[in-house]
């Protein structure tokens, strides 16, 4: 596979080799660029423990499951 192939089959766009957009000047542009993409990355990850559970599709309660998806995991809490 050549380089950037997976770049663009993500939707990122790529630093021309040659042509006015090519040039050394607009390196700052590009690592810019390169930090917006990590961000938008960096947003999709959960943070807090909650919001990991939630995401992974797991979830506790005293009550029966319902609703969910399959896959989904429910932890019923015995009292």
């Amino acid at each position: 596979m050549a380089v950037g192939d997976q770049a663009a089959a993500a939707g990122f766009s790529l630093v021309p080799d040659t042509g006015e957009d090519g040039k050394v000047k607009w390196g700052a542009r590009e690592l810019n660029r390169t930090r917006d993409y990590v961000a938008i990355l960096k947003a999709l990850i959960p943070i807090s423990k909650e919001a990991n559970r939630t995401a992974s599709g797991i979830s506790s309660g005293t009550a029966e499951p319902t609703g969910g998806t399959d896959g989904d995991i429910y932890f019923k809490i015995l009292s």
